[in-house]
C-alpha cells in the first residue's frame, strides 16, 4: 500500500515539471519546424547491391563523398552548404528482382536540416558548378538530379 502511494506522489510532483519543459521548448520546436532534413537522390539508375555505400555512376561523377553541395536562390546566395557523405544504394522501383546481387538503384545522400521558402526555385551546385533545379515545397524533401519533371495537369494529354 505503502508503495502504490508514495508512487502516485511521485507522479503528482512530476506533473507540473513535465508542463513547464513541454511549454520551455515549444518554442524552440517553432523554429525547428520551419527546417526539414533533406535528401539529395542521383538518379542515374546504375547496378548495385541494395543498401551498398554509393557515389553517382556516369554521367554523375562529381557526386561523390565529398563533394561540396549548395542551395542558391534567385539571388545568388548560397542558403544552405553540406559536404555529401557517402550515399546509399536505393531501389529505382518495385519490381521483384529475386536474388539477383545487383539491381537498378539511384543514390541517396543524406544533406542535414535546411531552411528554404516553399515555392521558391534554388539552383543546386555541386563544387560551385550548377547541375540542377530544385522547387522548395515543405511536402517534399528530396533534391532529385536530374529533376523530376514537372507536369501541368491542366495541359498533360491535352494535344
Amino acid at each position: 500500500m505503502f508503495t502504490s502511494v508514495h508512487r502516485s506522489a511521485l507522479c503528482l510532483a512530476l506533473l507540473p515539471a513535465l508542463a513547464l519543459t513541454a511549454c520551455a521548448s515549444s518554442g524552440a520546436d517553432d523554429d525547428v519546424a520551419d527546417r526539414r532534413e533533406l535528401e539529395l537522390v542521383v538518379r542515374d539508375g546504375h547496378l548495385r547491391e541494395l543498401g551498398a555505400s554509393c557515389s553517382g555512376a556516369r554521367p554523375y561523377l562529381e557526386f561523390h563523398k565529398g563533394a561540396e553541395l549548395a542551395l542558391i536562390d534567385e539571388h545568388g546566395h548560397e542558403v544552405f552548404t553540406t559536404e555529401l557523405e557517402d550515399g546509399e544504394a536505393v531501389k529505382v522501383d518495385d519490381i521483384d528482382y529475386g536474388k539477383a546481387p545487383r539491381i537498378p538503384t539511384f543514390c541517396r545522400f543524406p544533406l542535414g536540416a535546411a531552411e528554404l521558402d516553399d515555392g521558391v526555385t534554388y539552383h543546386v551546385s555541386i563544387d560551385g558548378h550548377v547541375v540542377a533545379e530544385h522547387r522548395a515545397d515543405a511536402a517534399a524533401t528530396m533534391v532529385f538530379v536530374p529533376a523530376l519533371a514537372s507536369v501541368d495537369p491542366t495541359t498533360e494529354g491535352s494535344e
